[in-house]
């Protein structure tokens, strides 16, 4: 029967079908594979699998040999994958069923899992999901275990049933058992994760235990294994959840990582031990590296260990930890240990209270008893680096338990119930952003995702607090207008004797694959949310995503975001709106105006010079005008005398060069007379727009506009900044927090002074997201944990970090002096500052200052004397400036006009400056 197929529903075992494949006819329409880690075991299954769903055993090996060959791409091989790739592609297509895969509760090792992603497109893998509906609540208690164990008994009978207790791992399993037996004293029935079985959870289910008592760590069984949203309504620390180091250094390599990198901008910082943040980042790039070996050298690792070991050890490394208040230091039995907070542990064990059910997420409270405010410190960092603002603590004495008990009450029993109106369901909702680096960054906002590939084209699924996610990329504009039609695209018509324009929109060459897989998948969704960039050419594409997909989908929204971090995605799925039409008028208007003058300038260009490659455009030509006319003017020379000595700093301009030189021969003397006394007060500057970050990146780094707008665009994406292209220095209130956060950290409240720098508007500043430091990041780099960060990156995201908390610092204020300086026949007055009377945004940036006696100052030996241009040639960054000046072109486009002049050769760079090439 089974050969003949006679049936219509086959259940059978993994091994069953490992043994029997040959007997089964290969025509299922449908497979289901339930535990599929057991299945997986063996690698030869997914082929039999395969077999099933009509594929053959030759179809699976060229597939194998293309995912072998597309591990090392080189000039040689590279037409011969790309082959493969379109062999395959032809063989996926001969699937006749579906397959569906649960239970994957680890992620499989066999390279031949990769089978399924090239030929089924979908990811065998373990989707980890970051959903938490917890309230994060302390307590601060001490360090006295008898006050501890006090506090314990108090609140779980406070709180009642349904509770976990986890134990810091410093602590020991021996604590476990103390508490055990203390809380049974107390006549609260417990039992222990060591002796955690099925008749225990049982128990616990029904009631007749009220706690289990576990280890704050995400490998204790009730960190990690317990999803019971009925029955788990709290969770109580004993302690907070630490990780302990021995700075003997005795374990593994991740462990001197761990140590070495926690320590890292605690020195980096410090003016006196900053020196040695160049051996602890070649120290930390090292054991990065060796904990990715297998079996890394023991002796390279025994040496590294000795070194790093006597750094820590030295006295004043010692005591710049013991000064440090997020980081404690243990001394016990002679032996020196660090300690500071995990982080996984206690999301892990927390989350355990906050779980997915029908109706939504289930309210949770995690109840820290704090024993160690330093490592209670370095866990609320921890969480804001990784987490942003997702996790906020609040002190015990503000909560109201009764209501929020009771809240936590109501959500159990409606999981009881299995209470959830279709209204309630988990919503499907499709996300289209532009780019595909910004689809996995906030995919990964929410955990691990689940990616499967559509048309080749990359889905990932998430799930957020109410809805089910998925989200791709447009990879920008999908519709241009068309080159043949009307004029320039643009057809023209008379109605009444007014002129009517229609242009017309064609799909990019080479985004055909991208639109059909969009359209493709808006068929699964009721409601599609498009988000775009927030500018007008964002708005363009959403208008134009929006046509192409409500063929399918009638909930089409534009969702905005200016900075990519999980709290603004979130904000954004709550608060979307319609496609502003007229900023895609503005826009289409643009184009047209772009394509018309560009094309016909173009053509004209062409011909005088009888090249096909030239071209024009509506912003392009003025601004090579612009560098022409000052590159003629950079021909006229004018003459500098400058002195310079002990802070004395001036300067006289000539247009003649014997006046100049007369000047210079007469200089002996300069005198000086000082004015009086007064009290300066200096504002920082506002936080960066495109068009100031892109001139100081130039002047600073010498960076091209176009990398810097790249970079600019790679720190958007991934989280570390707000949007990019704005001319708005405006500071939300979030951006002040943010300030607020870090200025108050480093330096003390009293430097903090909010201010917005401009009224409402859709736009910000270019700040940063979170409130991380260029040695914060350095120390993510440098263990691993940041990857792809150049030194570009480095340098523009400390530019903007130190121009926005700069800009939300107090004013300075210093002692000064009007100052005349009298040399030859000429006067300056300069403006001195001697000393700061009042720190502020100085902390940041220095304010260079300068004691100028009174009097007569001999600088015979100190006067210098040059011809420079009158005007300097354009750099790329001061070209923008320019623009910005003009009001020419826009944030958007600043980078695109340099670049373009600079790929047409109109235009070289040399020595920094811009130069036209005839």
């Amino acid at each position: 029967r089974l050969a003949n197929g006679e049936f219509k529903i086959l259940v059978t075992t993994s091994m069953f079908l490992y043994k029997n494949v040959d007997l089964i006819p290969c025509d299922f329409s449908f497979i289901f594979v339930d535990d599929v880690d057991s299945f997986l075991k063996t690698a030869k299954n997914i082929d039999k699998a395969l077999y099933l769903l009509g594929f053959e055993p030759r179809d699976i090996e060229l597939t194998m040999k293309y995912i072998k060959m597309r591990r090392n791409v080189t000039e040689e091989n590279a037409e011969e994958i790309n082959s493969l790739r379109e062999q395959v592609k032809r063989i996926s297509r001969k699937a006749k069923g579906v397959m569906v895969v649960s239970s994957a509760t680890s992620n499989p090792k066999s390279e031949r899992i990769r089978l399924f992603k090239e030929l089924l497109s979908f990811d065998v893998g373990r989707p980890v999901f970051y959903l938490r509906n917890v309230e994060d609540v302390y307590e601060d208690v001490g360090a006295k275990q008898t006050i501890l164990d006090s506090m314990l008994v108090e609140k779980i009978k406070q709180f009642g049933y349904g509770g976990l207790v986890f134990v810091s791992s410093d602590y020991g399993k021996e604590k476990v058992d103390e508490l055990k037996e203390l809380l049974s004293k107390h006549g609260i029935t417990n039992e222990s994760y060591e002796n955690f079985s099925e008749a225990v959870l049982e128990r616990y289910k029904n009631g007749e235990l009220q706690v289990l008592i576990g280890i704050s760590s995400y490998r204790n069984p009730l960190a990690r294994g317990l999803d019971i949203p009925e029955v788990i309504r709290y969770a109580i620390f004993y302690g907070v959840p630490k990780i302990v180091v021995s700075l003997d250094l005795e374990g593994n390599v991740k462990h001197i990582l761990l140590a070495i990198s926690t320590l890292r901008p605690l020195i980096a910082r410090d003016k006196e031990l900053e020196k040695w943040t160049p051996t602890i980042d070649k120290w930390m790039k090292e054991l990065t590296k060796l904990g990715n070996v297998a079996n890394p050298p023991k002796d390279r690792v025994e040496q590294l260990r000795e070194e790093i070991k006597k750094f820590i050890l030295s006295e004043e490394i010692i005591k710049k930890i013991n000064s440090a208040d997020d980081i404690t230091l243990r001394q016990e039995d002679g032996k020196w240990y660090l300690v500071v907070a995990d982080v996984t542990g206690y999301l892990q064990a927390s989350g355990r209270t906050s779980r997915l059910f029908v109706g939504g997420i289930t309210k949770g409270l995690s109840y820290v008893l704090v024993d160690d405010k330093k490592v209670f410190n370095n866990l609320i960092r921890k969480l804001r680096w990784w987490f942003s603002s997702d996790v906020v603590f609040k002190e015990a004495q503000s909560i109201d338990f009764t209501t929020l008990i009771k809240e936590i009450d109501n959500d159990r029993e409606r999981v009881r119930k299995k209470e959830g109106r279709r209204d309630d369901f988990l919503k499907p909702v499709l996300v289209i952003v532009e780019s595909p680096h910004k689809a996995r960054t906030i995919a990964n906002f929410f955990g691990k995702p689940i990616s499967r590939s559509l048309e080749g084209h990359e889905l990932y699924e998430v799930i957020t607090e109410d809805k089910y996610v998925v989200i791709t990329a447009s990879f920008g504009h999908v519709f241009d207008l068309n080159k043949e039609e009307g004029y320039f695209g643009v057809l023209e018509s008379s109605n009444n004797g007014r002129g009517r324009y229609v242009p017309v929109y064609e799909t990019i060459e080479g985004k055909e694959s991208i639109v059909n897989a969009i359209r493709e998948a808006s068929k699964e969704f009721e409601q599609i949310l498009i988000a775009t960039d927030p500018d007008t050419e964002g708005e363009k594409i959403s208008w134009d995503l929006k046509n192409l997909c409500s063929v399918y989908a009638k909930n089409i929204k534009r969702m905005e975001f200016h900075e990519v971090t999980k709290r603004a995605i979130l904000n954004a799925l709550r608060e979307h709106r319609e496609v502003d039409e007229n900023l895609v008028k503005a826009q289409v208007v643009r184009r047209i105006s772009d394509r018309w003058v560009g094309f016909e300038l173009s053509q004209l260009i062409q011909r005088l010079f009888g090249r096909s490659n030239l071209s024009a455009g509506r912003v392009q030509t003025p601004v090579l005008g612009w560098v022409i006319e000052r590159a003629k003017e950079s021909q006229q020379k004018k003459y500098v005398v400058t002195i310079s000595k002990d802070g004395l700093d001036l300067r006289f301009e000539f247009e003649e060069k014997h006046e100049a030189e007369k000047f210079f021969n007469e200089i002996k003397v300069v005198k000086v007379t000082k004015g009086e006394e007064k009290r300066i007060e200096k504002s920082p500057l506002p936080p960066y727009t495109t068009d100031v970050i892109l001139k100081d990146a130039s002047e600073k780094y010498k960076l091209s506009v176009s990398r810097t707008m790249e970079v600019l665009q790679d720190l958007f994406e991934r989280g570390f900044i707000t949007y990019h292209r704005t001319d708005s220095t405006r500071v939300s209130d979030f951006g002040m927090n943010v300030a607020k956060e870090y200025i108050s950290e480093t330096f003390g409240e009293g430097f903090f002074k909010p201010r917005t720098w401009g009224e409402g508007g859709a736009h910000e500043c270019i700040r940063p997201t979170r409130a991380l430091d260029i040695e914060d990041i350095k120390a993510m780099i440098y263990s691993g944990e940041l990857e792809g960060f150049t030194k570009d990156h480095i340098a523009i995201y400390d530019l903007i970090f130190k121009r926005f908390i700069a800009s939300q610092m107090k004013n300075v204020v210093l002692k000064g002096y009007d100052v005349k300086f009298e040399v030859v026949d000429k006067t300056q007055e300069v403006e001195v500052y001697e000393e700061i009377v009042e720190e502020g945004f100085n902390k940041v940036f220095p304010i260079k200052l300068v004691r100028i006696p009174q009097g007569t100052i001999e600088v015979s030996a100190n006067k210098f004397m040059r011809a420079i241009p009158k005007v300097y040639p354009f750099t790329q960054g001061s070209l923008v400036e320019e623009m910005k000046k003009r009001g020419l072109g826009r944030p958007s486009t600043y980078a695109t006009i340099v670049s373009r002049l600079l790929e047409r050769g109109y235009v070289i760079e040399k020595n920094g400056y811009l130069l036209p090439t005839a």
